[in-house]
């Protein structure tokens, strides 16, 4: 996978030397359930950075490529302590369990990591490269983390002893997708454009966690919805016999949003081996960015 990975890597980076364009966001991001304790949703301020191919003919045909590599890095987002059910056999021999109630402590949640989205289709509306409708197949890979640690302010007291005594877990997320996407520009005025695109794509992958040396199998689906005004105020074409020319430079503002479900997590990061229902599990970003791009 990793060679996978850096192939894809340095195809994307050379791809991005003839055109491409580099983005930096603010936005929140947003987990919700898989872990013990975190029954609520908690949110954090997160800055991305991305290199993005919006919509690229190939060999001036109705086929395109396009592709969004992006690094997502948030602030901590703290779970506030709680109580769980636990749920045990009462005796070897039973067949009933019981039940404990235990003190999660607060615990700090970081998110880091990258997300990559490759697609291939093919324009169903072609007016210019300003105006289409292009449908294709995503092919992607999102190797998310989560850094995991008690909180410094945590009121010791109310929380069970075991889980006094974690330390700093990392949790991470392996997963490949794949699905349909659709995406669009229109021309608004000479120097304006709109822009949108959708993906809704089937993901599969493990995720794993270094504390509670567990290894889980994950399926789900991933989400990303992109919406943006283009200013491109450099936008001409030159002809040097038989070699042809097309700069152009522009600048772009849009909103973002991505989400990773996933079905049936159990995620221990006290290291206890507490048995706790396996839930759903949602992480989601909002953002808006700014870029710059060019092409020739």
């Amino acid at each position: 996978m990793k060679n996978n990975l850096k192939i894809l890597l340095l195809g994307l980076l050379v791809s991005s030397l003839n055109a491409g364009e580099v983005q930096t966001g603010k936005g929140t991001f947003e987990v919700e359930g898989g872990f013990i304790g975190l029954n609520k949703a908690i949110t954090s301020d997160i800055t991305t950075y991305s290199l993005i191919e919006q919509h690229k003919n190939i060999f001036k045909s109705k086929w395109f490529y396009k592709y969004n590599l992006t690094w997502y890095d948030s602030e901590d987002a703290v779970q506030a302590q709680n109580s769980i059910n636990s749920s045990s056999d009462s005796s070897p021999l039973s067949s009933t369990t019981s039940s404990t109630t235990l003190g999660v402590p607060s615990i700090d949640y970081r998110l880091q990591g990258l997300d990559i989205n490759f697609v291939v289709g093919k324009d169903i509306v072609y007016k210019g490269e300003n105006d289409y409708v292009g449908v294709g197949c995503v092919l992607g890979l999102s190797i998310p983390w989560i850094d995991s640690k008690k909180d410094d302010d945590n009121d010791d007291d109310s929380s069970d002893d075991a889980m006094d005594a974690m330390e700093k877990s990392k949790t991470e997320l392996y997963t490949y997708k794949i699905g349909p996407s659709i995406t669009a520009r229109k021309t608004i005025s000479k120097y304006f454009t709109i822009y949108g695109s959708g993906t809704y794509a089937y993901q599969t992958g493990t995720m794993k966690n270094d504390y509670a040396d567990s290894d889980l199998s994950v399926n789900g689906i991933f989400q990303e919805y992109d919406f943006g005004i283009r200013f491109q105020p450099v936008s001409v074409d030159y002809k040097l016999g038989w070699l042809s020319i097309s700069p152009r430079a522009y600048a772009t503002v849009g909103y973002r949003y991505t989400s990773w479900d996933l079905s049936d997590i159990n995620i221990d990061v006290t290291g206890t081996g507490t048995s706790i229902t396996s839930s759903d599990f949602n992480m989601n970003s909002s953002i808006m960015y700014f870029g710059l791009g060019y092409s020739f």
